[in-house]
Order: C-alpha cells, then sequence, then structure tokens
C-alpha cells in the first residue's frame, strides 16, 4: 500500500507522521493484522447492531437530500486524529485545513457526504462495547493518550472500504494493584455501498 502526501511511502517518513498522532508503541499494533480479534459472535443484540447501522444510514439519506455538505460530527475529533483518504495522508491540523483536503481529494459530493456520515468517533461506539463485554476488566483502567485513525479507500463497484481505528493506552486505577494491560485497540471496518446496506466488521486487541 502506498501512502502518500504527494508520493510518500510507508517508511519511516510516514511513521514520523503518524507519530504525531500515534505513539510509536502503538505503531505496529495499527500495522500489524495478527494482532486483532475478529469478534466473530456478539455478545451485544445482533438487532442493537442493526440498529446502529439504520442510524448512520439514515443520516446518510438526509445529507443526500440536504445542501448541507458534510455531517456536523465528521472531524470533530480533528485535534487526536488523521485521516489516510485513497492513499493521501490527512494529519492532524486544524478542522478546516483538513477538510479542505478531504474535499480535494474526493471531489465527488455524494462520496463526501457518504463519508462524513461514518467516519467520526460514533462509529466505534459498538465495537468498544464488544470488547467490554469481552473484557469487563477494562473498566479497572483510566483510557489516557487515545488516538483514532480513519482509513477511507475506493475499491470496486463504486463502494468505499471505511477501517476506523482507535488505540488507548490503560492507567490502572489502583496504583498498587498488578497492571497486566497498557493498552487496547478497537476497530470497525465497513463496506459502504451508496445504495444498499454496509458490511460491517468489529475487531480489537488488549496488550
Amino acid at each position: 500500500m502506498e501512502v502518500r502526501e504527494g508520493t510518500l511511502k510507508v517508511n519511516q517518513k510516514f511513521k514520523d507522521r503518524m507519530n504525531r498522532t500515534i505513539e510509536k508503541s502503538h505503531y505496529k499494533y495499527f500495522t500489524d493484522n495478527s494482532v486483532w480479534t475478529v469478534s466473530d459472535r456478539l455478545d451485544l443484540s445482533p438487532e442493537n447492531v442493526f440498529s446502529t447501522m439504520r442510524h448512520f444510514q439514515k443520516i446518510y439519506e438526509k445529507l443526500k437530500s440536504s445542501s448541507q455538505e458534510l455531517h456536523e460530527d465528521f472531524m470533530t475529533d480533528f485535534h487526536s486524529s488523521l485521516f489516510v483518504v485513497d492513499g493521501n495522508l490527512i494529519c492532524s491540523t486544524n478542522k478546516e485545513d483538513m477538510i479542505e483536503k478531504f474535499k480535494k481529494i474526493v471531489p465527488n459530493v455524494m462520496d463526501q457526504k457518504l463519508i462524513s456520515a461514518y467516519a467520526h468517533p460514533k462509529i466505534l461506539s459498538q465495537s468498544y462495547l464488544q470488547l467490554l463485554s469481552e473484557h469487563p476488566e477494562i473498566n479497572q483502567y483510566q483510557i489516557i493518550n487515545s488516538r483514532n485513525i480513519y482509513t477511507i479507500t475506493h475499491i470496486d463497484n463504486n463502494q468505499i472500504k471505511l477501517v476506523a481505528t482507535n488505540l488507548s493506552n490503560l492507567r490502572s486505577k489502583d496504583e498498587n494493584s498488578t497492571q497486566p494491560y497498557y493498552s487496547f485497540g478497537i476497530r470497525t471496518s465497513i463496506i459502504l455501498p451508496s445504495k444498499n446496506s454496509p458490511i460491517i466488521k468489529f475487531s480489537h486487541f488488549m496488550h
């Protein structure tokens, strides 16, 4: 995969840019798929998941028929996130500049609206609830240094693949207790057709 701001490839320069938003210790977890556990069962009610997806679909349908350019939640986490859109890296700077770069990379207005309806922190909520259902001990920790990464790629048949990832550090609330975990990641992967229902997958890791 080539990731560029200009012609930037995945190399030390890319890692340095990533490290503006992600700690060095997290980089390998972002890139190494083997550390991620795909949730092949849903302890959450499937109805809740489907309801959530319908919620996002309704947001998009409303955006399609309105003069509003982008959903208001899009890039609300600009200060602690980065976007990789079709191989172009948009680093965390300020919201206005990031949106301007996004629009240049994705000139199609309907695609802009579709992406903005999904690519924001709320898309990770079900992934976090799934992690919590499998690792309830996470409640014993304070979550710190939380960062979001959105990888957006146009694929075949006018579909868009969105991979939203959160990487966070953990700090024990009890300083005297043993701390087996120091970080976690949650990820929501979605295939977004412009007309049909999205295909979604949740994954996570604890380290």
